[in-house]
């Protein structure tokens, strides 16, 4: 996927790293070939010391980061001769979010991140968002489509339309109305907050927002308990940290799920071949994700984006 991205960013400066290992010879989980990132000359590069003895390309280290991880400190790099490299980033959000600034400091057109599935919280420190489905999920192709879905209603949730500056910046779970008409308790966590939540002096309250995890114990509670919100605000669409059957139960006991800050999720794309030895019908799989998400995809490899 980062190769497709970096062919059609000819003429233009970049700046990539990684959350976690890419461009590896050997898949770490699969143990299958993948493909190796190929870095062009003039691109700007954080990655981890211990990376450096695989490159192929030639580089300059700029600067240290002081970011330590198992296979060394974080260092940015500049390539002076194209080549393939090993790249890894930090795996902390607040780390990468430093990153990102050292990158920009040396005033790249674009910087990318490149991430995989398990780590979507990384998304919400970008300007936008590529997300990628891959037939490796299940072999059901109506199962990998179901939870694409899933997926790409969470990083569309949008912001309210009325006013929520006042939770700016908030980091306690509140119950509220309105900006004049909300109480605020003492604790980021729902975890072991659902009863106080729910008591009966808190049920006029109409909206709950919550600054860190929305966890499935505020889910299973409500319906044991055949509770409804009309709204719920995350800080982000990553904290939303549900089971499937949770998901789904989320739409019908809130009315509306908004978010502080919206994703921008500019495109879908989508590999019908899995490491795990089969693949999808090419057409059948697009045309099965366009229906549902209702978006166009792509299939990188084959096809171009002209939007």
């Amino acid at each position: 996927m980062i190769n497709s991205i970096l062919e059609d960013m000819e003429g233009v400066s970049v700046a990539i790293t990684s959350i976690g290992l890419d461009g590896e010879k050997i898949d770490q989980v699969t143990l299958m070939e993948k493909p190796r990132i190929f870095v062009k000359s003039g691109t700007t590069v954080a990655t981890a010391y211990g990376t450096l003895k695989e490159w192929e390309a030639s580089y300059e280290i700029l600067m240290e980061t002081g970011i330590r991880t198992s296979i060394g400190e974080v260092v940015i790099c500049k390539v002076k001769e194209h080549g393939n490299a090993l790249i890894a980033g930090p795996s902390i959000i607040s780390e990468m979010e430093y990153v990102v600034s050292l990158l920009e400091s040396q005033n790249p057109e674009k910087v990318f991140v490149d991430g995989a599935f398990f780590r979507h919280g990384f998304a919400r420190i970008s300007e936008a968002t590529v997300l990628v489905i891959g037939s490796n999920y299940h072999q059901n192709i109506d199962i990998v489509v179901e939870d694409a879905k899933a997926i790409v209603n969470k990083f569309s949730i949008k912001r309210p339309l009325f006013d929520v500056e006042f939770l700016e910046n908030r980091d306690q779970i509140c119950l509220f109305n309105d900006s004049q008409n909300f109480q605020e308790f003492n604790s980021k966590s729902i975890l072991g907050m659902t009863e106080k939540i729910f008591s009966d002096e808190n049920k006029k309250y109409r909206f709950l927002y919550v600054s860190n995890s929305l966890p499935n114990e505020l889910i299973e509670y409500m319906v044991s308990n055949r509770l409804k919100l009309e709204g719920i605000i995350v800080e982000t669409p990553m904290n939303i940290q549900l089971s499937d059957l949770n998901m789904k139960r989320l739409s019908k006991l809130v009315k509306n799920v908004y978010t502080l800050k919206p994703m921008n999720l500019v495109a879908v794309c989508y590999n019908p071949y899995s490491p795990k030895g089969y693949r999808f019908n090419d057409q059948q799989f697009k045309d099965s994700l366009e229906q549902s998400i209702g978006m166009r995809v792509f299939n990188v490899r084959k096809e171009e984006c002209d939007e």
